[in-house]
């Protein structure tokens, strides 16, 4: 077996497939914090899975919150559009987590 090591994420050049896979990481863990921050309570079991060009994918933890953020649509559209950096959005997709429910 090898040996693991730790890579120190300061370390990353900016160029590099790493770097920019840890860049694209930052930006979700962002994205999705601000999204939490602003979803009405209702919704507060959605969580961002995937930005891919301009259209947003959503997990719901299940499916009574996947049904109430259908109904929602265009109000968690004009959410999203208020993040910096996904104001482009014109496309939101909303599935269940399949590993949450039972």
């Amino acid at each position: 077996m090898q040996g693991k090591t730790k890579e120190n994420p300061t370390n990353f050049q900016p160029g590099s497939k790493l770097g920019i896979l840890y860049e694209k990481a930052k930006s979700h863990n962002r994205f999705n914090a601000e999204l939490n921050k602003q979803l009405p309570s209702e919704l507060s079991g959605l969580s961002l899975c995937l930005v891919e060009g301009q259209k947003v994918f959503l997990v719901a933890k299940n499916t009574s919150v996947a049904f109430r953020a259908k109904k929602q649509k265009s109000k968690l559209l004009s959410i999203i559009k208020k993040i910096n950096g996904l104001a482009e959005t014109k496309s939101l997709s909303i599935k269940v987590d399949e590993k949450n429910t039972t």
